[in-house]
């Protein structure tokens, strides 16, 4: 989520520095609009009829974005409350909404068919109006509305649209896996082989995630197995690269997928399957005449880590050029990285870790005023960016971790940052948030964490002992549904002065959750996957845990076996796209944010077993 917009910012400074307008400049920023929007929101947030209605009356205005460009309609839609989404619509909201699309869109996203058709019967519009050129079928085709895919009739045309990443409908669907759209695509008349701008088909991408469903769906559509992407690499190739599903490769070899082809990197499916250790695939791999090959040693982890920290620097920099924000996942979680690898000796860009530290400075620069207001003026409460909207505690928790991990010493602007997330800690002793966005935006318990490292660096003791103590109590009873929460309370309880030996308890029961392969899956019975095997690894070893523990060792080598080429993990995307996606040139495609982000914490966890390293740091 970002932290302000320059648009915001231009204003903010006219207001707040000059209080007139520029020539030629935008108006000054209306600070009771502003003030007004937010109370909206914020009864919008909480479900509050009343309240809704209350903040209407008072003036706000049913039509008036937020920070983020936003309009209530949206805010309603997205948080799940239609009905309040329909009271803003009798009260002059107009459905057709703001840069996110009409009210249609955001029906679509959170997967409420029978509410997204209702508004196309009553003529609202489909349009989706996204920078990235994701169209409503699309939408609508990854987060399962099969009902509006029908009722919006797609012509060939509309079929064949591609985003900005040259994906279409059917790939959308076939990426999630969603079988029940995809089958109404295909009933429509989607072209089953049509590929994006990595050459990948939607079989390809079926194939690469396990969805068997999907996989055999297009299969009997007429989808080609031996097609390749790019990389020379076919549906099989990425099966045994990625997913490690038997029943999958067996469908493909059943529709005559070769066996010996090779993909760029010159591997042969059965040479893919071996280095990961998928065992049932190379069985498979073996009885369709595959013949096994060498497969190489791993990478020790500090030559992995190395590696990985030129792709997460390369990514950093060309999402520093393009993007306007300070974000949770190439800041916040991209800073604790390279500062982390810069302390243990890694090779680390400075230039590109001072940069991105510098974009979370001025972010906070043009925030700070605001901040100030909003703590001088309870009737101001709102203002902060995305405050309204319960987001600010996530934000600003992965932008101290970055800090703190860089070793920024504090300035106004981070202390003001600092006083304003003390003042956003429950009764309770964590810290919320409204959209969960997995997989970095997901647990309140990784807020919580986060939130307490930042209180502890950068508030004076005399504020932060008991706020960090209120912390450590809720994370003492926090529940753990996800291994994200077991990894993350036991870096809380951990950061708050916990000793190794009282966390013992704890660490087992993270144990106790790893996979047969070595790795975690993000919930317990999943399979694993780098970005939770990262956290599980890195959290115990800071929680104390011996490098030379079998589990430890398991999961290092799952990690090992796991990194691409490039030096980046993959992880798919699934979360509701309430942000537009745009190429910031890391590995995965319109998977990269959450491959970025898996990456980050295999890093993590990988630097934790890692010699360390011979060459000097530059």
């Amino acid at each position: 989520m970002k932290l302000i917009r320059t648009t915001g910012a231009v204003l903010l400074a006219l207001t707040l520095i000059s209080g007139v307008r520029a020539q030629g400049g935008p108006p000054p920023l209306d600070m009771k609009a502003v003030a007004l929007t937010a109370e909206l929101f914020t009864a919008i947030r909480h479900g509050d009829k009343a309240a809704t209605l209350v903040a209407l009356e008072h003036g706000a205005d049913p039509n008036r974005p937020n920070w983020l460009e936003m309009t209530p309609l949206d805010w309603a839609m997205m948080t799940g409350r239609p009905e309040l989404a329909a009271l803003l619509t009798s009260r002059g909201a107009k459905p057709e909404g703001g840069i996110y699309g009409s009210s249609v869109v955001s029906a679509v996203i959170l997967g409420l068919d029978d509410h997204a058709v209702a508004l196309l019967e009553k003529g609202v519009a489909s349009d989706s109006k996204r920078s990235d050129k994701a169209t409503t079928l699309m939408l609508a085709a990854a987060f399962g509305a099969p009902k509006a895919i029908d009722r919006l009739k797609p012509s060939a045309a509309e079929l064949a649209k591609q985003d900005i990443d040259g994906a279409t409908a059917l790939i959308y669907a076939a990426r999630r896996g969603q079988a029940v759209t995809a089958k109404r695509l295909l009933a429509h008349g989607a072209v089953v082989d049509q590929a994006d701008s990595h050459g990948r088909t939607p079989l390809m991408y079926a194939a690469m995630n396990g969805h068997q469903a999907v996989v055999t769906l297009l299969l009997a559509a007429g989808a080609k197995p031996n097609l390749t992407d790019k990389g020379q690499a076919t549906a099989l190739h990425l099966t045994a690269r990625y997913c490690g599903d038997s029943a999958v490769a067996q469908s493909l070899l059943k529709a005559k997928a070769s066996v010996s082809g090779r993909d760029a990197n010159g591997k042969t499916p059965i040479a893919l399957a071996q280095a990961r250790r998928f065992v049932g695939v190379t069985t498979v791999l073996k009885t369709a005449g595959a013949r096994s090959e060498p497969v190489r040693a791993a990478l020790k982890p500090d030559v992995a880590v190395q590696k990985s920290l030129v792709a997460m620097e390369s990514g950093m920099k060309r999402f520093l050029s393009q993007s306007e924000c300070a974000s949770c996942h190439h800041q916040g979680l991209g800073i604790a990285v390279l500062g982390a690898a810069r302390l243990k000796g890694f090779v680390v860009n400075q230039g590109i870790l001072d940069g991105n530290v510098k974009r979370v400075a001025d972010n906070l620069q043009q925030v700070a005023p605001l901040i100030g207001l909003s703590q001088s003026d309870p009737k101001l409460a709102g203002i902060v960016p995305t405050s309204e909207m319960d987001e600010m505690s996530i934000a600003s928790a992965y932008l101290f971790w970055g800090l703190d991990g860089a070793q920024t010493k504090t300035s106004p602007e981070i202390a003001a940052l600092a006083q304003y997330a003390a003042t956003q800690q429950q009764p309770e002793g964590n810290w919320r948030f409204t959209l969960h966005r997995g997989p970095m935006q997901e647990s309140l318990t990784t807020a919580t964490a986060l939130q307490l490292l930042g209180i502890k660096r950068y508030l004076k003791p005399e504020q932060s002992v008991p706020l960090v103590a209120k912390a450590q109590s809720w994370l003492k009873a926090a529940p753990g549904k996800t291994t994200e929460d077991h990894a993350m309370r036991l870096l809380g309880l951990r950061w708050s002065g916990l000793e190794p030996k009282a966390l013992q308890r704890d660490v087992q029961r993270l144990i106790a959750l790893q996979n047969t392969d070595g790795g975690w899956g993000a919930k317990p019975g999943t399979p694993s996957d780098a970005m939770a095997t990262g956290q599980a690894l890195y959290s115990l070893r800071v929680a104390g845990a011996s490098a030379t523990e079998g589990a430890l060792r398991q999961a290092t080598s799952y990690l090992l076996r796991m990194q691409d080429e490039s030096g980046a993990w993959y992880l798919n995307k699934t979360i509701q796209p309430f942000n537009y996606f745009f190429d910031a040139g890391f590995p995965g495609g319109e998977s990269q944010y959450s491959s970025f982000g898996a990456t980050g914490w295999a890093t993590l966890g990988l630097m934790e077993m890692a010699d360390r390293p011979k060459t000097a740091r530059s």
